[in-house]
């Protein structure tokens, strides 16, 4: 598997998008050369007191080469 790394985060590169993940519609892709792809788990986990919430570890990004 390739990786890329674009502004500070690192992101795994695949040929045809993995099971489980669908196309990010809240965020653009930071390459132009791949489609950005998320695997449908909340980024943020948030508690009852907390507001800004924290990055949840089960998130994950996949930038899928286009075609």
């Amino acid at each position: 598997m390739e990786t890329v790394t674009l502004n500070g985060i690192t992101y795994e590169v695949y040929d045809t998008p993995p099971e489980g993940f669908t196309p990010c519609r809240t965020a653009a892709s930071p390459s132009g050369r791949h489609a950005l792809y998320s695997n449908d788990v909340p980024r943020y986990l948030f508690d009852g007191e907390n507001r800004e919430g924290r990055i949840n570890p089960a998130h994950r990004w996949a930038l899928v080469k286009k075609r």
